[in-house]
Order: C-alpha cells, then structure tokens, then sequence
C-alpha cells in the first residue's frame, strides 16, 4: 500500500489580502496560516514611538522606507513575515514603486519584534532564522515585561540592552539613535 503525501497550501497574495479583518495578524508559516490575536496598547505605544522616530529618521535622511507591522515579506522559504517594524535600505527599493500592491520579496534589513506575553524563544527563534536567511542584517527584540531590548546581528549573535543602552542604526542607519528607556516611560502629559 502506498503512502499518500499531502502538499503544504501554497498562499497566495491575493489570498491573504482577502483574509477578514478578524481581529487577528496573519502570517504564512511552513504553508500553515498563523493567527496572531492583535496586541495590547502598551505593544502598540512601543511601536507607535518606535516607527515614528525610525521613520523621520530615515526619510529625513532619504536611507530607505519604515514599515509597520501591516506590511507582509516574503521570506526565502515561502513563509510570510509582518514584523512589528522594518526598514529596507533605499539601494532594494531602486525600481519599485511606492504604489505596488504585493509583499515585498525578501526580508527587511532591520526587523523589529516587540515581544507579547504570549511570545515563545522558540517562536523568536524561528522568525530571527527566516529574517536573517532572507537578508535581515540586524533585527531587534523589544522586550517591555523587562524592559530591555535584544540586539540580534544574526540568529547567534546577540546581545541585550538594558534600559541605559541606546538602540542604534549602525551602517544601515547611521546616526539613528534611540535611548532603550524612551521606549518603556509613562505617558507625559
């Protein structure tokens, strides 16, 4: 008797585009759709202040494009990654234009993640194995139940900064630099 294989979903573009507005972030991994629920305000306050200063850093001096957790990458292996915010230098953006309606074909050059309390080290692990094989060249892993921020070079290379660190750009964004406590303050007002 011969074993009958089944073939992984390959999803499409247009498929996930057409997903419901569920509530849920969806991803493409190992040809599985993956449900994220959507994150608390204090994940999308961490964001928001990140996103922002990474994005009139960047266009202010015209290094590439900040994308925020909407935007879908195609990684190598056919999985779909949205990390919480990237930036992709200018010189991969020459000859697309701004108006293309597709996921971008690679991975960012920086990828943030800002852990949930769900959040796995495996699943960390597994997203830093998909960014960095697909281009990543630094990826960040925000941490806000301790108040720290994980600087990934590669899915080995990695070093933690405290509250008294500084996230920085490096070649990518030279210049960029963030104070790691900014991102974890109380609301001034």
């Amino acid at each position: 008797m011969a074993a009958t294989v089944e073939s992984k979903k390959v999803w499409t573009e247009a498929e996930l585009g057409g997903l419901p507005e569920d509530g849920y972030l969806h991803e493409v991994v190992n040809g599985e759709l993956v449900m994220s629920p959507k994150n608390s305000f204090y994940h999308g306050d961490i964001c928001a202040d990140l996103l922002m200063a990474l994005r009139a850093f960047a266009q202010t001096n015209k290094l590439g494009a900040v994308w925020d957790s909407s935007t879908g990458f195609w990684m190598k292996n056919r999985n779909c990654r949205a990390p919480d915010v990237s930036f992709v230098c200018k010189a991969r953006l020459k000859g697309l234009r701004r108006s293309t309606a597709a996921f971008f074909q690679g991975a960012p050059d920086l990828a943030v993640e800002i852990l949930s309390p769900t959040s796995t080290r495996q699943e960390i692990d597994e997203r830093l194995k998909d960014f960095f094989s697909s281009g990543t060249q630094i990826a960040w892993i925000i941490d806000p139940a301790m108040e720290r921020v994980e600087i990934c070079q590669s899915p080995t290379n990695r070093a933690m900064l405290s509250a008294g660190g500084f996230l920085e750009g490096g070649h990518l964004l030279p210049g960029f630099k963030y104070p790691v406590a900014d991102l974890f303050k109380e609301w001034e007002w």
